[in-house]
């Protein structure tokens, strides 16, 4: 009994160093304005053009309609763009990653079966 001690101390161990690395590298809310601001100026037409002419008023749009959900290790971010549009973005270990579609992918055909056709590529916001 006493050889699983070690183990189990060092495996709490090993667990509470990923979880507070996870909980320094958990991206705040002005790391992600920066990052879908980033995103938005890459972004093809005229969405690319107007947050590449106008960054300041991109974040400050960013700011104001994204809410964060803080997890401690993770959160999650969700930009309401004022339509049947919203974005949900996974924040972690300084990353993000998109949940779902991209904002600026095309709006989705509200047809009869309600089903959302999928996107080819979804790395944006």
């Amino acid at each position: 009994m006493k050889s699983f001690a070690p183990r189990i101390s060092r495996l709490l161990f090993a667990l509470a160093v990923v979880v507070a690395v996870l909980a320094v590298g958990n991206p705040g809310l002005d790391d992600f304005a920066s990052y879908a601001s980033r995103q938005f100026e890459q972004a093809p037409g005229a969405l690319g053009f107007f947050a590449g002419l106008l960054p300041g008023l991109t974040r400050s749009y960013l700011l104001s309609n994204t809410q964060r959900s803080n997890y401690g290790v993770f959160s999650i971010y969700r930009i309401e763009s004022g339509d049947s549009r919203s974005v949900a973005v996974l924040g972690i270990a300084w990353h993000f990653f998109p949940l779902g579609r991209s904002l600026s992918a095309p709006a989705e055909d509200s047809g009869a079966s309600g089903a959302s056709a999928p996107h080819g590529r979804s790395s944006g916001i």
